[in-house]
């Protein structure tokens, strides 16, 4: 493996100066001298040693993930492609900002913060704690912290990156009015964060269209209950003219009970789903969506983590853009 003192010696500097590029001291190094070792370190593939610049910075370079529960239980990723998607992007960037991850998935807010209480972690990344478990675990671990998806409509808050959730709901509940849609059901496992943004932009879009009503549902966590749930009310369902799940994976899980039950997708009812996961293009029909760039939000999440880190100004957006994805889950009607 090439060495420090190799690489100096190819760009003509001491293996000082090329010890302080590696570890970001560069005020005294000029532009191009930066330029040449940065080159000579892309070309030789140079992995810094973690535990030397743990020594030289005194510093871990470990940044937390923390993964919460659903319904009292560890998340599966297995079955979850956006939680697997986000940790990818979240670990390509962090080894990006030469730090390295650790994560862990929880089922409890005590279970939390004491993890993050004992790993010599110098930040901590959430994905599906509630507004209220953020609040907590900030305040406990004073270390800086950076949630994902979450809303605070309170005094108190976390830093937090998101996507434009109501402008999602807004757009897809325009689109389906466009379609001739008159009764629109939003399904959802919760009101709360990102599903109720979801849902009032939706029900926004109701409003402003003439003889269009736009109803909610709240859907059992558990698939097994789920499953009892809809069979239970599979004749209200058929009533409507679109369903609108509050993610692809549901959106998924409603067209397979739907076709068993014997009710055609999209001829008898359209459905849509949210977040354009791998689920939204490999099964039949294809469903329309919302899409959100999950790798682009991952790395977005930890830019603003090493903001907070480095105590610099964060200047990108911190509620990131969606877009309507048109497949063939939806039939105009006539």
């Amino acid at each position: 493996m090439v060495r420090i003192k190799d690489i100096a010696k190819e760009a003509g500097v001491s293996a000082t100066t090329v010890s302080n590029v590696i570890h970001g001291n560069t005020k005294k190094v000029s532009k191009a001298n930066i330029e040449k070792i940065q080159r000579i370190l892309e070309e030789h593939q140079y992995i810094p040693s973690m535990s030397a610049l743990m020594l030289a910075e005194n510093r871990s370079r470990l940044i937390g993930v923390l993964i919460g529960g659903v319904g009292g239980k560890r998340r599966s990723i297995a079955q979850d492609p956006f939680t697997s998607m986000m940790l990818s992007a979240l670990e390509l960037e962090i080894y990006r900002q030469n730090y390295y991850m650790l994560f862990h998935m929880s089922s409890s807010s005590e279970e939390n913060w004491k993890l993050a209480a004992t790993w010599k972690v110098e930040g901590l990344i959430t994905l599906g704690l509630t507004a209220e478990e953020n609040i907590e675990l900030a305040k406990r671990c004073q270390i800086p912290l950076v949630s994902i998806d979450n809303y605070y409509y309170g005094q108190e808050q976390v830093d937090n990156i998101g996507l434009q959730d109501f402008e999602g709901g807004y757009k897809m509940g325009k689109y389906l009015i466009d379609q001739g849609m008159k009764r629109i059901l939003f399904l959802a496992d919760n009101d709360i964060g990102v599903d109720h943004e979801r849902w009032m932009g939706l029900k926004k879009s109701a409003e402003e269209a003439e003889k269009v009503s736009a109803e909610q549902w709240i859907m059992p966590g558990k698939k097994e209950f789920r499953e009892i749930w809809m069979k239970d009310r599979a004749e209200k369902i058929k009533s409507y003219d679109a369903l609108f799940f509050a993610s692809d994976h549901y959106a998924q899980e409603g067209i397979q009970f739907l076709m068993d039950y014997g009710i055609e997708v999209p001829g008898e009812i359209s459905v849509t789903g949210f977040d354009d996961s791998p689920y939204a293009s490999l099964c039949t029909p294809r469903i329309t969506t919302i899409r959100q760039d999950v790798m682009k939000k991952g790395k977005t999440v930890v830019r603003k983590l090493m903001s907070l880190i480095r105590e610099e100004p964060f200047q990108e957006e911190e509620r990131l853009p969606v877009e309507l994805v048109v497949r063939d889950s939806v039939q105009k009607k006539e």
